[in-house]
């Protein structure tokens, strides 16, 4: 029996640059970010629906200050 693990729900997107590279889990709601640059390590939340990253130009540093701005306490 063969089952298939497919669903339109989660994506797994990565972008890499030379700036930094950023893994995204992107699930219906929220997004989950692996963020990795010369200034920040680690995991950011936010929400799907406001597309930090293409508001951002797809630009690491960029993605990190307009999340800054968007959620100043958190999403």
């Amino acid at each position: 029996m063969v089952r298939r693990w497919i669903s339109e729900r989660r994506t797994i997107k990565v972008l890499l640059e030379p700036e930094g590279a950023i893994v995204a889990i992107t699930m219906k709601t929220y997004s989950y970010l692996f963020i990795l640059s010369r200034s920040f390590l680690g995991l950011k939340k936010i929400r799907t629906q406001d597309r930090i990253v293409a508001r951002a130009g797809y630009r690491t540093p960029r993605v990190l200050s307009l999340i800054a701005e968007v959620y100043p306490r958190g999403p």
